[in-house]
């Protein structure tokens, strides 16, 4: 007897910078604060907030002794966003095949 499971699999996934730019409202603190505190170029804290650049586990780290939230809760997220984009090109190059 083969059993079937239901996967839930969302056609979104939020990227970290936008969960990142949420908290940072929430708390006050303006991207420029944040990279000093980081220890970071403002540009990075800039460019991972637009998702132009992945979140890396050494950045992670400092996001964690900055906002509290563990590291790998951010690269969960990270990963979460990758393996998103990378089922939607699949797709899309699969359709287009297809055509």
């Amino acid at each position: 007897m083969t059993t079937t499971t239901n996967q839930f699999r969302p056609d979104y996934a939020a990227p970290p910078g936008s969960i990142l730019e949420e908290r940072l409202a929430g708390e006050g603190i303006s991207h420029a604060e944040f990279a000093r505190r980081c220890g970071r170029s403002p540009r990075l804290i800039s460019e991972i907030i637009s998702s132009k650049a992945p979140l890396e586990p050494g950045t992670a780290l400092q996001f964690e002794k900055v906002l509290g939230v563990e590291a790998s809760i951010w690269l969960g997220i990270e990963a979460e966003h990758q393996l998103h984009r990378a089922r939607k090109a699949e797709a899309e190059n699969a359709a287009a095949a297809v055509e």
